[in-house]
């Protein structure tokens, strides 16, 4: 099946329902946990379908949960404040002011505008961030970088309000789910002594899966780049890590959330996706057999 946008036949979409019709009851009660962001999200049409899709997620009982990024918006935001970005291996250098900003945004604009369009489409969400019922403790990350070409000594970085999560506690989240609400959730976490730090969405979604035992991970990338640099659609951690380990895979940011995705997969013996953000409907294809994503699986 080559994607839900356009060009199939009545037969052919009669075929497709009936096959996700027949699947959908595997998952009932299962949480999913959803990276979002990108051109999914800036673009009406595909964030009208995708907030449509969570809503049937969540009539057919079915638990989403979703992350989201938004660094077109604060790239936007910092730019007509006159703030300065600087990125060191593809991380932003993130002072106070920085995260304050950072915060304002994902927190507030972004994470807002996710929860009125669920809202609006006839679902219960609520928007969070690692702060509120104490969801997601981190800590400090830094990077190392080369001091010059010909030498291999690496200076280590400070790389300011930049973390990974450390803890989970999914209380609220389990709460949520005994009371029908969808959790929207910003990357954003506390600190042991209070600190507010970005997260990377793809982490965020790896340790809150982990932490809520998912049965699916779903990641929206940017288009079909990334999915196309995978020979097999559907493949196992094991010949995954073994392609990684040969170097048969390239781009060191689809490898990370290929490791992402196989962390989940190994810790909560589910299924990760990364999908076509730019196909409306993705979602719904995952219910049928050939769907275009990359399908990590534990076994094949």
């Amino acid at each position: 099946m080559n994607n839900l946008k356009s060009g199939f036949s009545f037969q052919e979409k009669s075929k497709i329902l009936l096959e996700a019709l027949s699947n959908i009851p595997n998952f009932v009660s299962e949480t999913f946990v959803i990276k979002y962001g990108g051109v999914a999200m800036s673009d009406e049409t595909l964030l009208n379908a995708f907030v449509h899709n969570i809503v049937l997620l969540k009539q057919l009982g079915i638990n989403p949960i979703i992350i989201h990024e938004g660094e077109y918006e604060i790239n936007a935001a910092l730019k007509m404040l006159g703030i300065n970005n600087k990125f060191i291996n593809d991380m932003r250098l993130t002072d106070k002011e920085t995260m304050n900003i950072i915060e304002m945004v994902l927190c507030g604009s972004i994470n807002k505008k996710i929860v009125q369009y669920i809202n609006a489409a006839g679902g219960s969400a609520i928007g969070l961030c690692g702060k509120d019922g104490n969801l997601m403790k981190a800590e400090k990350i830094a990077t190392t970088l080369k001091e010059n070409k010909l030498s291999n000594i690496e200076k280590i970085l400070d790389m300011g309000f930049i973390g990974k999560p450390v803890e989970i506690n999914p209380d609220i989240l389990f709460f949520l789910e005994e009371s029908d609400f969808i959790p929207v959730i910003a990357p954003v976490g506390y600190g042991k002594n209070g600190e507010t730090y970005h997260i990377n969405a793809e982490s965020v979604v790896g340790a809150i899966a982990i932490a809520v035992s998912a049965s699916k991970v779903i990641i929206f990338s940017e288009g079909d780049e990334e999915i196309n640099e995978m020979s097999n659609r559907k493949i196992s951690v094991k010949n995954l890590n073994t392609a990684i380990n040969n170097k048969e895979i390239k781009g060191e940011k689809l490898i990370e959330t290929l490791m992402t995705c196989t962390r989940m997969v190994e810790e909560c013996s589910g299924m990760a996706h990364i999908v076509d953000g730019t196909i409306p409907n993705v979602i719904l294809e995952l219910f049928t057999e050939n769907n275009s994503s990359v399908s990590i699986v534990n076994d094949l």
